[in-house]
C-alpha cells in the first residue's frame, strides 16, 4: 500500500536556488533590521501564491484549536505561522554564519543526556526530531566543535532539500553527516549498525513518511487520524538503542534545546512488539500535539499530512 500523490515529496521545494542564494547573502552582509524587513516582503509572496500550503496550514490550525479550545491563535495566523517558518529559514543561515552562537542557546535537559552523548567507547543512540521549531539550529552548534566526540548522522530524504543543503554548505556548514534513506534495506541497516558501534548518534525526523510510504502507522494526532513513520521504532527494535526526542523553540528571541529520554518498551516479537510500537507512536505523537499547544505557529508542515493512504502512488 502507497501514499498518493500529495504525499510532501512530491511538492517541489518552494525554496529555489535564487530565494536561497539570497537568503543567505541577506543574512552575511545585512544588518538585524533589514533582515527582518526582506524577510517579511519574501514571506508575503510565498504566503500570496501558495494557496494549497495555505489550506494545509489552516486545516492544521483548526484541528488543533478544536482538540485544545484553549489554545489561542493569534491574528492572520496563517499567515504569522509562514512568518515564522521564514525567519527560522533566516535564522538557519545565521548560526552556520556563526551569528547565533552557543552561549545564545538555553538547554532544557534535565535527564542529562549531554552527559552521554560526551561518553567515550559508548554505543550511539537515535535523537527524534521533527519539523517543528528549528532542529538546525541545535545540529549546527553541537557540529561548532563544543563535542568533541559527538558526532550526529541525519537520515534525510536529501534527495528533496538539495538546493538548501548546498546553500547551507555556501554559508559556511560543516559536514553535515546526512545519510540518504528511502527504505532501511540489509545494506543500509549495516550501515546504520556500523554507526551505533562506533558511538555515534542517529536523528531523523518522527513526522515524515518514507518517501515509497508503506511503513507507517495510523495514530491519533490532533483529534484527527494520521499517519506516521515506523522507521525510528523499527530502527530502534533493530539495532536495541535508546529513544530520546529533541526540540528546538525559539522563545523571545532566544533558542530552547529541549531533550528528554523516551521511555518506551520495543522488546518482544511478532504482534506483541507491533502493539508496543504503535502504543510508542502514539506517545509520540501526544508529546508533538503538547508541543503545538505551547507554541502553536511552530510545526512546518505545508502539505495535507492527515491525507489517506490509497493504492496509487504515482512516481
Amino acid at each position: 500500500m502507497t501514499v498518493k500523490a500529495s504525499h510532501w515529496a512530491k511538492q517541489q521545494e518552494r525554496g529555489n536556488r535564487f530565494f536561497l542564494t539570497l537568503t543567505r547573502v541577506i543574512v552575511k552582509y545585512c544588518p538585524l533590521w533589514l533582515i527582518r524587513l526582506i524577510t517579511f516582503w519574501v514571506v508575503v509572496y510565498f504566503w500570496a501564491t501558495s494557496k494549497k500550503m495555505r489550506g494545509y496550514i489552516c486545516q492544521y490550525q483548526q484541528y488543533l484549536h478544536r482538540t485544545f479550545p484553549y489554545v489561542k491563535l493569534p491574528k492572520w495566523a496563517v499567515f504569522r505561522q509562514f512568518l515564522a517558518f521564514g525567519e527560522s529559514i533566516t535564522d538557519c543561515f545565521s548560526v552556520w554564519q556563526r551569528k547565533i552562537r552557543y552561549t545564545d542557546l538555553m538547554i532544557d535537559d534535565p535527564d542529562n543526556l549531554y552527559a552521554e552523548m560526551e561518553q567515550k567507547n559508548q554505543r550511539g543512540q537515535l535523537l527524534i526530531c521533527s519539523h517543528f521549531g528549528n532542529v538546525e539550529i541545535c545540529r549546527a552548534l553541537v557540529n561548532q566543535g563544543h563535542h568533541r566526540h559527538f558526532k550526529l548522522n541525519i537520515l534525510v530524504h536529501s534527495r528533496h532539500a538539495e538546493e538548501f543543503n548546498r546553500a547551507l554548505i555556501q554559508a559556511g556548514a560543516d559536514d553535515l553527516c546526512l545519510i540518504q534513506v528511502e527504505n532501511l534495506d540489509a545494506a543500509k541497516m549495516l550501515e546504520l549498525q556500523q554507526c551505533i558501534e562506533r558511538g555515534e548518534w542517529i536523528a531523523l525526523a518522527g513526522d515524515r513518511i518514507p518517501v515509497k510510504g508503506h511503513k507507517t502507522l495510523p495514530v491519533n494526532f490532533l483529534g484527527k487520524e494520521a499517519e506516521f513513520p515506523q522507521g525510528a521504532w523499527l530502527l530502534a527494535s533493530l539495532l536495541k538503542i535508546p529513544i530520546n526526542t529533541v526540540f528546538c523553540v525559539k522563545k523571545c528571541g532566544q533558542y530552547h534545546l529541549i531533550l528528554r529520554k523516551f521511555h518506551c518498551n520495543l522488546t518482544g516479537a511478532g504482534k506483541l512488539r507491533q502493539q508496543r510500537i504503535a502504543t510508542s507512536m502514539q506517545d509520540y505523537a501526544d508529546l508533538l500535539a503538547q508541543q503545538c499547544v505551547q507554541n502553536p505557529l511552530m510545526w512546518f508542515n505545508f502539505y495535507d499530512f492527515w491525507a489517506k493512504k490509497t493504492n496509487s502512488y504515482q512516481s
